[in-house]
């Protein structure tokens, strides 16, 4: 399965998408992903099955 997660930075809101393959979905709604350029993490906030 293929995943698409979006995720929004805390501090600026930029966006950040991934595709992602795996059985189950990788994230949880709120999960900080990754840290932003601007020294924010990024949140899921939509995780869709493709």
């Amino acid at each position: 399965m293929m995943w698409i997660v979006t995720a929004y930075c805390d501090l600026c809101r930029a966006k950040r998408t991934l595709e992602v393959e795996g059985k189950t979905p990788p994230y949880h709604m709120g999960d900080r992903i990754e840290e932003c350029p601007c020294g924010g993490k990024y949140v899921v906030e939509e995780i869709i099955e493709v």
